[in-house]
């Protein structure tokens, strides 16, 4: 249930904006991103690291995200949790935009999501997210 929650609040939210690349001579591109969800429910921004070496590829998302609508959305108690336990259920890219749809969602292979309560009625979580295609 929380799975198929948060895959409609990214659907609905993706608003997703790649505003702008760079290129480091390491062959590292880093892309910012930010999304909006429907609602103001959330408000997320961050990085796109990939880097590729020969055949091989590492995509990496580095994001903050702050939710403000707690009594529609809010399903991971404050801690620090792995992308794919039962309690987060599964994290897509908010970059592909493609959320909503689980058949092309990009699914995150690793990573942790670390939820705080902020004290005035939003939580903000802080996504590190690794995945195995761009």
């Amino acid at each position: 249930m929380k799975l198929r929650l948060l895959i409609l609040l990214v659907v609905t939210c993706v608003l997703a904006s790649a505003t702008s690349a760079a290129s480091a001579s390491s062959g590292a591109t880093v892309m910012h991103f930010s999304v909006t969800y429907p609602g103001g429910v959330a408000t997320c921004g961050g990085n796109r690291i990939t880097h590729t070496t020969g055949n091989k590829t590492f995509i990496k998302d580095v994001e903050n995200c702050i939710l403000t609508q707690l009594a529609v959305f809010n399903p991971s108690p404050p801690g620090n949790w792995d992308v794919n336990s039962p309690v987060i259920g599964g994290w897509c890219s908010d970059v592909d935009g493609l959320i909503f749809n689980l058949a092309t969602c990009n699914l995150a292979t690793s990573g942790h999501v670390t939820v705080a309560d902020n004290g005035d009625r939003t939580v903000r979580w802080h996504i590190v997210a690794y995945y195995a295609q761009p």
